[in-house]
């Protein structure tokens, strides 16, 4: 009687520590560092961003039929950046001196956070792998309370969509080259606009071209390289 407590005891610990390395295997882990290339007319310069990615990979899977060794997961992505606006996308600010005029373009560093779910799909090429993903989030902007003169936040959806290369280094660690296009809809370029407070020139027009076309629903891109890594990987 003893023996079959033993055996039964041992049977049901394997197969806890299975499944718990199973459960394990079936979260990615994802670090990012990259560049986010904004679309001219949101009068927003380039920049680096940082970024964290967490998928986990459905035990039901629509895609093993068609394509073996394919994964399908649900994820959540967020990244943090710190861009400048492009002052010379809005109106000059004329300052006065005796007889002299200076005409200054104004900008702002804001902190834009961008957060999302997303359904990706993976297939295996050799010791590597492509994946595709596509879904939805919102973009938060803080704008810089000194040149605002308050603290304001902008939060608006997005719709993204990319894809990548995951190339594995060991079982629980790899690297990953990422494409991402990210969609902002409802974007107002003037809400960026750090003239308020000051005089804007309405004298001399042509200072400066004209600021590029701007759109109600801009898209740009990401860059970026991932580091991979999948908890109790075996």
């Amino acid at each position: 009687m003893r023996r079959h407590i033993a055996l039964v005891g041992a049977v049901l610990l394997g197969a806890s520590s299975l499944e718990a390395q199973t459960q394990a295997k079936m979260f990615d882990l994802g670090v990012q560092l990259g560049q986010q290339v904004f679309d001219k007319g949101t009068a927003l310069n380039n920049t680096p961003f940082v970024g964290f990615d967490a998928t986990y990979q459905l035990p039901w899977n629509p895609l093993k039929l068609a394509v073996g060794g394919s994964t399908f997961g649900i994820g959540l992505t967020v990244d943090v950046s710190r861009p400048v606006t492009d002052g010379e996308q809005f109106p000059l600010v004329a300052f006065d001196f005796g007889d002299t005029t200076f005409l200054y373009a104004v900008a702002q560093r804001i902190t834009l956070v961008q957060a999302g779910v997303q359904a990706v799909a993976g297939i295996p090429i050799g010791k590597a792998r492509l994946y595709g993903f596509a879904g939805s989030g919102i973009y938060s902007m803080f704008l810089d309370p000194r040149a605002e003169r308050h603290n304001e936040k902008i939060t608006k959806p997005m719709a993204t969509f990319g894809g990548g290369l995951n190339y594995a280094l060991t079982s629980t660690i790899g690297l990953r080259a990422q494409a991402r296009a990210i969609t902002y809809t409802q974007f107002d370029r003037n809400k960026l606009d750090a003239t308020v407070g000051y005089i804007q020139d309405r004298r001399i027009r042509d200072a400066l071209p004209p600021p590029e076309p701007t759109s109600k629903t801009p898209t740009n891109l990401q860059w970026s390289l991932v580091f991979h890594y999948i908890p109790g990987g075996k």
